[in-house]
């Protein structure tokens, strides 16, 4: 039996294997077949282009881009001071006492706001995830448009490279 990526003296001819790889997915591309993986990647990848261009910080851009909200403000936030020894302390212990005074007034504007930040990227991931997909499709119609004009061309001149049709003798 006769292998077509197998040397005669039986050695596996791994560049052609890729080589047919290679054609092959080109090929698929050329008709916009990506895997899910492959159409998420290149979400992510302008996701990223987008934040670059944005200049968010890079780890800001990471917290956002998880599944989870933990990058998003919450009212439960923690009272702490940065002084050390008995002046830190009653610097968080006024704080921890004006704290629910001030939470009315803030809990409200903060909780809307973070729902608009949560939707806010929803929406974004989103349209960068449609817009992917209709570059992939547009691309797609765009290599089959070029594929059939050539056909067209190829059958219009039969091959010859020249425009066939009625000739005129001066």
């Amino acid at each position: 039996m006769d292998e077509p990526f197998v040397t005669k003296d039986g050695r596996i001819e791994v560049a052609e294997i890729m080589r047919g790889i290679r054609d092959r997915i080109r090929q698929k591309r050329d008709q916009g077949l990506y895997t899910d993986e492959e159409l998420e990647e290149m979400i992510l990848l302008k996701l990223q282009a987008f934040g670059d261009e944005a200049e968010i910080h890079p780890e800001l851009l990471e917290r956002l881009l998880e599944p989870s909200h933990a990058w998003n403000i919450s009212v439960d936030y923690r009272i702490e001071s940065h002084r050390a020894g008995l002046p830190g302390r009653v610097i968080v212990f006024v704080k921890k006492l004006v704290a629910p005074f001030v939470r009315l007034y803030t809990d409200h504007v903060l909780n809307r706001q973070a729902q608009l930040n949560l939707y806010m990227v929803h929406v974004c991931h989103n349209l960068v995830r449609q817009l992917t997909r209709l570059q992939v499709s547009h691309a797609a119609l765009k290599n089959r448009c070029d594929r059939l004009e050539e056909e067209l061309r190829t059958a219009r001149t039969g091959g010859s490279g020249e425009e066939a049709g009625p000739r005129r003798d001066p």
